[in-house]
């Protein structure tokens, strides 16, 4: 169940993902009634991944076969625009059973080259390549996040440093709220590439809240990354990473000040542990 990428939200989606297994799907969708049922119950349950006009209740339409697929499809009508009802289990443009691809998609995790998964699994190199190309296509915003308000407004943000082709690269990564809700390439750790990157989530962002701006964006203190967001946000707070506030202290003073350290890590790590603003204060100030 996603949502198209940010570019294609701004056109007329006519396909609606509804999760369904394919025992249930057989069994429900040449039957009217039943298969009605189980729209209404996803409408209830999922109401984003349907059009707001959908309040004022649809028809069913028609069915008819798959081309692509040996599966009979089913369309609605909302607000006199006809949209297709797609089974999860199919993926996106029917290009094939999530089940039967999803291994090989796996493979590519370790770099099995185009043609290696063609001869073990079929069809033809340039279809796996096309569908792993295609993995790409949805917003992972939009995918993630059901209701626009539930957008984080306090983020954590950080390169994860990469290889592609033996070029080293930095996946810009952006997480709020236990989830991860940008994953972008950066060819360079520079304040343009970081701005580049980190901009794929402003835009999935605001495509689904067009006001949406965070609060704060906690990070490790790199320039680049802090002058992307305040470039992207300009009302952002930054607030620095205090892991990497420890690091750079233990890093200088492990050896040369070994006697006291320690004493002065657990009083650096009790100021962390304060409840509220003013305790931080105080602890810090102590320190």
């Amino acid at each position: 169940m996603g949502k198209a990428d940010a570019e294609s939200a701004h056109r007329d989606n006519r396909t609606i993902c509804l999760p369904f297994t394919q025992e249930d799907y057989r069994a429900s969708v040449a039957d009217c009634v039943i298969f009605r049922k189980y729209i209404d119950e996803c409408i209830a349950q999922y109401p984003e991944l349907f059009p707001p006009e959908i309040a004022k209740g649809y028809r069913m339409k028609d069915i008819y076969p798959s081309k692509k697929q040996d599966i009979p499809l089913r369309r609605i009508k909302i607000s006199g625009t006809s949209y297709t009802i797609r089974p999860s289990f199919v993926t996106p443009y029917l290009s094939g059973i999530t089940y039967e691809v999803s291994k090989a998609l796996f493979l590519r995790k370790f770099s099995v080259p185009h043609w290696a998964l063609s001869y073990v699994f079929g069809k033809d190199p340039m279809y796996w390549y096309r569908l792993e190309q295609s993995l790409g296509r949805n917003s992972i915003v939009g995918t993630t996040v059901r209701n626009p308000e539930d957008i984080p407004d306090h983020l954590g943000a950080d390169e994860k440093h990469t290889w592609i082709l033996n070029n080293k690269v930095y996946v810009a990564t952006t997480v709020g709220k236990e989830c991860v809700l940008g994953t972008s390439i950066a060819e360079d750790a520079g304040d343009q590439a970081l701005k580049d990157a980190y901009s794929v989530f402003k835009d999935e962002a605001r495509c689904l809240k067009p006001t949406y701006s965070p609060v704060t964006v906690n990070m490790d203190g790199w320039k680049a990354t802090r002058n992307a967001w305040t470039f992207l946000f300009s009302s952002v707070v930054i607030i620095y990473c205090f892991l990497h506030v420890f690091i750079k202290v233990r890093d200088r003073a492990k050896k040369k000040y070994k006697d006291i350290f320690f004493n002065v890590a657990s009083k650096l790590w009790d100021c962390y542990r304060a409840e509220n603003k003013r305790q931080f204060s105080q602890r810090i100030r102590k320190l």
